[in-house]
């Protein structure tokens, strides 16, 4: 993901947002991530290691407000639970990730060929995608664990 130019306290200016101690520790933890996208309790808890001290409440609120003016991108992962990430640059592509519906993991994949793909399907049922995030789940069950034979 592209970061704006200028500094944090610009882009919150920019954006009409008074650069509070929240959000500049909010854009400055998700930044450090990217292009990974963190959830509202792992930025509260690199918050906290930072020593920068707000309520979960305040970080999720942060949150929503930076995604608002588009600061930061929301993605849905598994069990429907929202990640954060940069804002996208003009003319950037909306990440693809694959998320494991069983662990939750999840993989950033890097395929435009892949992504036009989705898109088209989607248009076809109806869907209008362009531009949005899309998140793959899958349902992987673990592997069977064969236990090793014992010599008598």
């Amino acid at each position: 993901m592209s970061v704006a130019p200028g500094g944090i306290v610009q882009r919150l200016r920019a954006a009409r947002l008074r650069p509070t101690v929240a959000r500049i520790g909010a854009l400055q933890i998700v930044e450090a991530a990217a292009p990974e996208s963190l959830c509202a309790e792992e930025v509260f808890r690199q918050m906290l290691l930072r020593g920068t001290h707000a309520s979960i409440g305040t970080v999720y609120r942060t949150l929503q407000q930076l995604e608002a003016v588009g600061l930061l991108r929301k993605e849905w992962g598994a069990g429907r639970k929202a990640f954060y990430g940069l804002g996208l640059a003009e003319g950037e592509d909306a990440p693809l990730r694959l998320v494991c519906g069983h662990s939750g993991r999840s993989v950033l994949l890097s395929d435009p060929e892949l992504r036009a793909r989705l898109v088209s399907a989607a248009s076809a049922q109806g869907m209008d995608l362009a531009g949005q995030a899309l998140t793959l789940q899958a349902e992987v069950r673990p592997r069977a664990v064969v236990p090793l034979r014992r010599r008598p």
